[in-house]
């Protein structure tokens, strides 16, 4: 078992608690992905150094896939941090959508609506059932060693 940790309502705003059972699992990565944009949905003030929540257009990510982020900074003011997930976090099985991110400014400046934020990879993933037997495997070897 696991604890999550989430924002219920907003970012910053309040948090909610679960428990969840949660297990390591290996995956293959499909020859196949997408590179989708994030563009800003609202106009901000940023300042240096000072993260901010940047609401974006609605962004769909597939179910089973994974995603990454696109390295190269996107916008002259800085770099997106981390994608904003509120609510209970989705099971990557699940489709999930994302319209806000946490934005790491370099520089103080505004940022515009309709403008580039960054890039994300989407590969589409699937889990390595292969995984559960390994560790099964593991077990039993710990378990009668003796």
């Amino acid at each position: 078992m696991v604890i999550l940790t989430f924002w219920e309502d907003k970012v910053g705003g309040k948090l909610a608690k679960i428990d969840v059972e949660a297990h390591n699992y290996t995956y293959k990565v499909g020859p196949d992905g997408v590179w989708l944009m994030l563009i800003a949905a609202e106009d901000k003030e940023v300042k240096a150094n000072q993260l901010v929540n940047i609401k974006i257009e609605d962004v769909d990510i597939p179910p089973e896939s994974i995603v990454f982020p696109c390295s190269f900074m996107r916008h002259a003011l800085g770099f997106i941090a981390s994608l904003v997930n509120i609510g209970v976090p989705r099971k990557i099985e699940k489709r999930r959508k994302v319209n806000e991110v946490i934005f790491h400014p370099i520089c103080d400046g505004k940022i515009s609506k309709g403008e580039l934020l960054g890039v994300i990879n989407v590969f589409y993933a699937h889990p390595e059932y292969t995984f559960v037997g390994r560790l099964i495997e593991k077990w039993l070897g710990e378990r009668y060693r003796y």
